[in-house]
């Protein structure tokens, strides 16, 4: 079990070396809980005073039932905050936290650096706070079926508050689909509109971390990588060191794992300039442009890269490079959200443009999501332009009857 002092002491024992590489996290405040906080926390999207809602306690229940049959683990959590946040599981090893240490201190470093988190909120611990408090007030006036009906179908829109990591008024693009449903939605009665704009605030503020997955674990899994490799580890430490290194490069097909991707890109980025390289790429790049910048043929083959086969036939996941790298960058673009924008169109009907990349969206759930944005948001007809299988598709919901027309 880590104590405080252990800890206070492996802080102490890590940053001359983050220093050394140039690293500037900051101040950041490391706390040791239970990994039954951290797995709640985590559900929550990594905000600990979130406001209250089902998805969450759903999320809450895959993660814990994943680490009860040991599928995964979460050692730590890292929110990005002035100061910034760093939950410890207390009962990881002093070993395992040294460089559990070392990667949180280049999260931060991460956060405070990437151009993408500077336009971010640093209190949104305390934003979240009072936008709990907020909903509270609306579910003790108007009843918890009114709020999570609209949280629902906030939710539906949540992924498309528009692509640009700059900073923006709220619906001010025709990719901010739900910042234009908070503002123009015609129906909406006032706290409705309200508790959308915190929604939508948020959503926002997650968006940088959705498209920087492969890029902040990368970063941070070369940094630690860096970092113990500077310091005079005993035997002991540098075997358990190691072992917790390999269970969080490993790969595990069909999955990607971002921590193996990230820290191959960035070990491109220094073999091609040093660690210049690899602080301007940390500045700059989110997923889509760390892999297209340094992902090369020799280092796609090292991290396991392949396209799975649906055939059944294990010969079909073996094409050319090239072809792994196209289909990449395609999942990896928007964080593997659909396009999805608004066309002009009367006040009366929200009009939606699906843009096609060869993907179908998913015609099983389109009825509920689109029905929940009628019903709740618009509150009048919905019309998604669309493609299924490359024919065009004009589908709508009114809140009442699904409609889905052909050419």
């Amino acid at each position: 079990m880590l104590s405080e002092q252990e800890m206070e002491g492996l802080i102490t024992r890590v940053w001359p070396e983050v220093e050394a590489l140039g690293l500037d996290p900051g101040h950041v405040h490391f706390e040791l809980v239970d990994k039954e906080f951290i797995q709640l926390v985590a559900a929550h999207g990594g905000l600990p005073l979130r406001y209250g809602h089902w998805s969450f306690g759903q999320s809450h229940k895959r993660l814990k039932t994943a680490y009860d049959f040991r599928m995964t683990a979460i050692y730590e959590l890292v929110i990005n905050h002035v100061p910034a946040y760093a939950f410890v599981d207390r009962s990881t090893s002093p070993t395992e936290a040294l460089m559990i240490v070392a990667h949180v201190l280049a999260h931060v470093d991460f956060f405070r650096h990437h151009r993408g988190f500077a336009p971010q909120p640093r209190d949104m611990v305390n934003r979240a706070a009072r936008h709990r408090r907020r909903m509270n007030e609306w579910r003790s006036l108007y009843g918890d079926d009114a709020v999570d009906s609209l949280i629902d179908a906030a939710h539906v829109l949540a992924d498309f508050t528009g692509e640009s990591l700059e900073p923006r008024a709220m619906g001010e693009s025709l990719d901010d689909v739900l910042g234009y449903v908070a503002r123009y939605a015609p129906r909406l009665q006032d706290w409705e509109r309200e508790a959308l704009r915190l929604t939508w605030q948020e959503a926002r503020y997650f968006w940088p971390q959705q498209v920087t997955k492969i890029a902040n674990e990368g970063f941070a899994t070369f940094c630690h990588t860096a970092i113990l490799h500077q310091l005079p580890l005993t035997s002991d430490e540098a075997w358990d060191t190691a072992r917790l290194n390999a269970r969080i490069v490993q790969v595990t097909p069909p999955q990607l794992n971002p921590y193996r991707l990230g820290y191959l890109c960035y070990r491109a980025a220094y073999e091609a300039g040093g660690w210049d390289a690899v602080l301007r790429a940390r500045e700059v790049y989110e997923d889509v442009g760390l892999v297209r910048a340094f992902l090369t043929d020799e280092f796609m083959t090292e991290s396991g890269l392949a396209i799975f086969p649906t055939s059944g036939d294990p010969e079909a996941g073996r094409e050319h490079p090239e072809a792994v790298r196209r289909q990449l960058l395609k999942d990896l673009d928007r964080a593997g959200m659909p396009r999805i924008t608004v066309e002009p169109s009367d006040a009366q009907t929200l009009v939606l443009r699906h843009h096609h990349d060869g993907r179908d969206l998913d015609f099983a759930e389109l009825p509920w999501a689109l029905k929940q944005v009628a019903e709740r948001l618009w509150k009048g007809p919905v019309v998604l332009l669309t493609k299924r299988q490359h024919v065009p598709h004009r589908v709508s919901h009114d809140g009442r009857e699904w409609l889905d027309e052909v050419g």
